[in-house]
């Protein structure tokens, strides 16, 4: 991680010491397949939402919902061998 992603993860977890965010053990966050617009209010509506916002603009996650938007494309290749001795 660079500089400014380490003090944006930092300010993001010393935020979550005293606020629980509202996307808290909600799997909709991390299914990658997801909509985002269908979880933005939960976000918009969030205290963490600028922490959550400043380190995802840095970190630009792959995967996951972060402060309301997706900030990278999912890796969704295959390792080559799932797909030896497929045709293509």
């Amino acid at each position: 991680m660079r500089g400014p992603t380490v003090a944006a993860l930092e300010a993001l977890k010393v935020a979550m010491e005293t606020t629980t965010p509202l996307c808290l053990n909600d799997d909709r966050f991390i299914d990658d397949n997801t909509n985002p617009d269908h979880v933005r209010e939960l976000c918009d509506l969030c205290p963490l939402r600028h922490a959550c916002r400043a380190f995802a603009a840095t970190e630009r996650p792959t995967g996951g919902i972060w402060a309301g938007q997706r900030w990278g494309t999912p890796n969704t290749k295959k390792r080559p061998s799932e797909t030896e001795g497929t045709t293509p």
